[in-house]
C-alpha cells in the first residue's frame, strides 16, 4: 500500500517538475525577447545618431528624438533585468522540483522493496509453520 502512495506521489512530482521546466523554458524565452527589444533600440538609436549628424536643417527635431529615445533605455533595461531575475527564480524552482522528484522516487524504491521483504518473511514463515 505504501508503495502505491508512494507511486502516486512520484507521478506528482514529475507532474510539478514538468510544469516547473515550461515555466523556466518560458522565463527564458521572455529574456531571449527583451534582449532582442534591447538591441533593437540600439540599432534605432544608431539610425537617429546618423540623421542627426546629416540633417543640417531639422538636426534639431531629431536630437529631440534621440532624448525621447534615450529616455526608453532604462525601462527596456529594467525590463531585462525583471526578465532575468524572473529567469533565475523559475530555474531555480525547476532544480527544486527536480530534486524532489528524486528524492520521492528514491523513497518509492524503498517502499517497493520494504514491500518486497515483507513479502518474502510472510512467504518464509509460512513455509516455516507448515
Amino acid at each position: 500500500m505504501l508503495a502505491k502512495v508512494r507511486g502516486l506521489r512520484v507521478r506528482r512530482k514529475l507532474h510539478a517538475l514538468a510544469d516547473a521546466r515550461r515555466q523556466e523554458r518560458r522565463a527564458a524565452a521572455v529574456v531571449q525577447a527583451e534582449v532582442a527589444a534591447l538591441a533593437r533600440h540600439g540599432e534605432e538609436r544608431a539610425r537617429v545618431l546618423v540623421f542627426c549628424r546629416h540633417e543640417q536643417r531639422a538636426g534639431g527635431q531629431w536630437y529631440a528624438t534621440l532624448r525621447a529615445h534615450d529616455a526608453m533605455t532604462p525601462v527596456l533595461q529594467q525590463r531585462l533585468n525583471d526578465a532575468r531575475q524572473a529567469h533565475e527564480l523559475a530555474r531555480r524552482q525547476a532544480g527544486e522540483a527536480l530534486r524532489a522528484w528524486q528524492i520521492e522516487g528514491a523513497r518509492h524504491d524503498d517502499a517497493k522493496a520494504r514491500g518486497r521483504a515483507a513479502l518474502a518473511r510472510v512467504a518464509s514463515e509460512g513455509r516455516e509453520h507448515d
